[in-house]
């Protein structure tokens, strides 16, 4: 039994095998939302700036020593610091839902995939606002650090964004955040 490709109809192109024995399709990022670049942005830079201050304490002086300050990253799990921590990993994990949506559309995701990223946005959202009251041992010398501020906001603003994306295309939102008003045009 042979499995001969029939020959292409008169005046077709003949098809050229890829070598590697996949096809391959290009990928044109113009052809990607400009608003999907900036959530997928947004996951980016909450990512690396995990790894800075999100939260300092001056130690002060004693006896005319400057003790100098502690800090901690996100990545520091002590004294609800995890409260961020979490809220960090939902921020990305709501641009790799994006991603996975907008460059590889085959995989089954357990939702669709401007929803996973709306709902991880907003939750990092939540949770950052918690961390601001959530940390027993501040105290007078403990503060949040420039880190912890710009992924509050980037969070926030990762929400608005991907809330107006789900909108622009018509995608449903589960349960009552559909009646949510418009956002953008």
């Amino acid at each position: 039994m042979s499995h001969e490709v029939p020959p292409p109809p008169p005046g077709a192109p003949t098809p050229v095998p890829d070598p590697r024995g996949a096809s391959r399709s290009s990928f044109d990022p113009a052809t990607v939302n400009p608003l999907d670049w900036v959530l997928l942005g947004i996951g980016f830079v909450v990512f690396v700036f995990s790894f800075f201050d999100y939260y300092s304490w001056d130690l002060g002086k004693v006896l005319g020593m400057d003790l100098g300050t502690v800090t901690r990253s996100a990545w520091h799990f002590d004294h609800g610091l995890f409260i961020a921590w979490f809220a960090m990993v939902l921020t990305v994990l709501g641009a790799v839902a994006l991603a996975v949506g907008l460059f590889a559309p085959t995989v089954n995701l357990p939702a669709p995939a401007r929803v996973l990223a709306f709902l991880a946005f907003a939750a990092g959202f939540v949770l950052y606002l918690i961390a601001i009251f959530a940390h027993s041992d501040f105290g007078p010398a403990g503060s949040h650090g420039f880190s912890f501020w710009l992924s509050l906001v980037l969070a926030g603003a990762g929400a608005v964004v991907a809330l107006m994306r789900a909108q622009q295309t018509g995608t449903a939102l589960p349960g009552r955040l559909n009646d949510l008003p418009r956002v953008g045009k």
